[in-house]
């Protein structure tokens, strides 16, 4: 993690920026047992950008018991391509929940939910039309990050929660920085983990070569291609492999690959001799095609792109809405979201007033890291959520 010392900035005359960088201590837990998934259907939702579903399902998962009051729920919100199964055996954060655990299940409900416009079991463009039976495909109308939140909120009350610690990474973090400045009323404490206010040009230009490579398949059909019997692999697997060099970092891949020779077979025709990281790009964008839908990539890097927490009124005027502690998680090789950026977010907070902790992860592994780097985010992330959990983040 990285270091902190007396002369970090704070703004003891407005709000409170701590700066925190704890020793990790690795402590082996006991999983959580495998969480079935379960769906919600929700009614209709008007959408942020106009347009209307007339009927909003959510596909989820939880583990721990809510409490009699409601207000024990920990959100656990998922990055692009990721989904519900955040604990348990395979779970994508699966070491920071579970009994004993960062988010410990003992005390908490954790919720999970897999987002709107996605295609793992959540309403998107793969589900039928009420109107014609048929996919929606390019039908569906564009989502934000605001109406991923609306439909998250709709599911937490119907299952009777009152209070909520929103936490997630990536597109996330986009999602609990939604939380916190939208939904401030049922919000206790919120943790945007690599994540800011919004995208830069370049991650923006990064998702559209990434949507142009899945339209430019010529089994892409317009999105027609369930109704035609067909799927734009090649387009999606291009879509993936330019998403996996923009969450590593050049660190990590110097020390993943560096210039090594290809170990494994070219999953294409090859061009001259090809390299150990061809491979590894190839392999996850091959891997990608069979678990997710390619429009629902599209739909969901356009909200990425269009998230802007100071939309409709400005950052500060959004940021002011924030009634919670907030934790904020930057990470050192991180380029897709810099670590300076999400510190420049965390002292804009705490000149608002606001009670604002940050920490700074120092990792090879870029973006990636706030799922890799497990005893370092336990160590952050654990005492932010019990402090929450029992109704104060500061002693």
């Amino acid at each position: 993690m990285a270091d902190t010392s007396p002369n970090q900035p704070t703004h003891p005359r407005r709000g409170r920026l701590h700066v925190v960088a704890p020793a990790p201590a690795r402590i082996e837990r006991p999983e959580v047992d495998e969480a079935p998934l379960q769906t919600a259907e929700l009614g209709p939702l008007d959408l942020e950008l106009g347009g209307r579903l007339e009927q909003v399902t959510l596909a989820y998962r939880t583990w721990g018991r809510l409490n009699a009051t409601g207000d024990n729920a920990v959100v656990v919100l998922h990055a692009l391509t990721g989904d519900s199964r955040a604990a348990g055996e395979g779970g994508w954060w699966s070491p920071l929940i579970g009994p004993g655990r960062a988010i410990d299940t003992d005390r908490a409900f954790v919720l999970s939910a897999n987002v709107l416009g996605g295609c793992q079991g959540s309403t998107g463009p793969a589900s039928p039309d009420p109107l014609t039976g048929r996919p929606y495909a390019m039908r569906f109308p564009l989502i934000t990050i605001g109406d991923i939140v609306a439909a998250q909120r709709r599911l937490a009350e119907r299952l009777g929660i009152t209070r909520l610690v929103a936490i997630g990474g990536s597109i996330g973090g986009f999602q609990a920085l939604e939380w916190a400045t939208r939904h401030p009323d049922l919000v206790a404490a919120a943790a945007p983990v690599a994540a800011t206010g919004a995208l830069d040009p370049q991650g923006v230009s990064l998702n559209e070569i990434g949507r142009r490579a899945i339209m430019a398949d010529p089994d892409w059909r317009g999105g027609e291609y369930a109704a035609e019997g067909v799927f734009p692999a090649q387009g999606l697997a291009v879509a993936r492999m330019i998403g996996m060099v923009t969450y590593h970092s050049k660190e990590s891949m110097a020390l993943r690959f560096g210039r090594t020779p290809a170990t494994r077979p070219s999953r294409y025709p090859s061009f001259g001799p090809t390299f150990d990281v061809e491979g590894y790009l190839h392999h996850h964008g091959a891997a990608l095609t069979k678990r997710f839908d390619a429009n629902a990539y599209l739909y969901l890097t356009r909200a990425m792109d269009l998230y802007d927490v100071g939309r409709d009124g400005g950052g500060e005027r959004w940021l002011g809405e924030i009634a919670a502690p907030i934790f904020l998680l930057g990470i050192t090789t991180d380029w897709l979201f810099p670590a300076a950026d999400v510190r420049a977010l965390a002292e804009r907070l705490a000149e608002l007033g606001k009670d604002v902790t940050y920490a700074e992860l120092a990792s090879p592994h870029g973006h990636d890291a706030f799922l890799k780097e497990w005893d370092d985010l336990a160590a952050v992330i654990g005492p932010f959520v019990d402090r929450a959990l029992a109704g104060t983040v500061r002693p």
